[in-house]
């Protein structure tokens, strides 16, 4: 997800340097491996109980992401003071997110759980201005309400049977996961860094693990897991891609790009996730999905770009008080 890190931006004469074009093929890179994500955790759960399945995913990820840590040099320990903030990541965006996406897959469509999952752009906007005392501006209120009427089209009791075969239970965790996901956020956004965010990135994914373990290995049962080529090679996407390569992408854009691209492609994944489900699964998008999809993608819009403003004015304040 993005907005994990707070970046710092290499500048000369005052100006951010962007690399746009690596910038966008990592996104691309994401967007492409998180939007896949979706139908082929939907697979794996054929084959595996939700808790095994995520705990092997993010232990393949921690393997992936130590690894590539070390290879580029960044493996140390993390600084005493960012101890917190790697519980926080590790525990909430990681951990709690993950896990409930996944266990939430089990009754939900793919396609419609990655456009509840990319919500979380939207309620990081009332938690900024409520705990870190960001401007909630009329710009942000209007993207805040697309998204929320997106929210209400995709669960729109008229068009969806939430009585049957607990799709309301499987929104509800994913309601939950976002939720989760910007507490988590607030937290990073409060917090000043004080190691390199490659360094940490190995360590908040190893806590989630750590913490994982033993909850999936006493509620359920490991030798349920259906060990075939095909799950092997789901596992290894799920895990070595999706929640290794992908994160190591994800920040690499963040340093190549501004704010508000990395903002506005939160809605490529949820629209390579359809696309995705749709050529995999077999899924079919009810009317009310694309409405909604479309209004929660025009939310997101709609605040990165009343973010890039506020930017904006913020510096050019900053200026005139020198």
């Amino acid at each position: 997800m993005p907005e994990s890190f707070r970046v710092s931006e290499s500048r000369t004469g005052g100006h951010p340097q962007y690399a746009w074009g690596l910038g966008y093929s990592l996104l691309a890179f994401t967007a492409l491996g998180w939007g896949f994500n979706f139908p082929i955790l939907k697979l794996g759960l054929e084959h595996s109980p939700p808790l095994i399945y995520t705990m092997l995913r993010i232990a393949l990820g921690t393997l992936t992401m130590f690894l590539l840590a070390a290879a580029m040099g960044n493996l140390r320990l993390p600084h005493r003071k960012d101890i917190p903030v790697v519980l926080s990541v590790g525990l909430l965006q990681n951990l709690g997110f993950i896990t409930l996406v996944t266990v939430a897959l089990q009754y939900l469509p793919a396609g419609r759980a990655v456009i509840l999952a990319y919500t979380s752009p939207i309620w990081v906007v009332p938690a900024a201005a409520l705990f870190l005392g960001e401007r909630f501006t009329l710009p942000k209120a209007i993207g805040v309400g697309l998204g929320m009427s997106g929210l209400v089209s995709i669960m729109n009791p008229l068009s969806v049977a939430w009585d049957e075969s607990g799709l309301a239970i499987g929104a509800g965790m994913i309601l939950l996961a976002t939720f989760i996901w910007t507490a988590g956020l607030v937290h990073v956004r409060r917090h000043h860094w004080h190691g390199d965010v490659w360094s940490l990135i190995p360590w908040q994914i190893g806590c989630s693990l750590m913490a994982l373990i033993p909850i999936a290995l006493l509620s359920e049962d490991f030798s349920a897991v259906q060990w075939d080529t095909s799950f092997v090679l789901n596992i290894t996407f799920s895990g070595a891609i999706a929640s290794g390569l992908c994160v190591a992408a994800q920040v690499g854009a963040m340093r190549s790009l501004p704010a508000v691209s990395m903002s506005l492609s939160s809605a490529a994944v949820p629209t390579v996730g359809m696309l995705a489900s749709f050529w995999v699964l077999g899924e079919r998008p009810l009317m009310n999905d694309i409405i909604g999809f479309v209004l929660i993608a025009l939310g997101i819009a709609v605040v990165g770009l009343a973010d890039r403003r506020q930017a904006r004015m913020a510096r050019a304040n900053a200026l005139t008080a020198l």
